[in-house]
């Protein structure tokens, strides 16, 4: 697997796992729809989890 392939699997992990966390998040919050701006708030979120996680 090149490097490059590598990268896009992570990615692809990393948009896996904020659906998954949307998802769920919506489902314990009764919500059916969210704004951009919370999507944007939780994918830094999840971004920075995963910094620290990596690093």
């Amino acid at each position: 697997m090149t490097e490059l392939e590598q990268e896009e699997a992570r990615l692809a992990d990393c948009d896996a796992e904020a659906y998954l966390r949307l998802a769920n998040a919506m489902k314990e919050a009764g919500i059916a729809s969210v704004t951009p701006s919370y999507l944007r708030k939780l994918a830094e979120k999840i971004r920075n989890e995963n910094a620290k996680e990596s690093g």
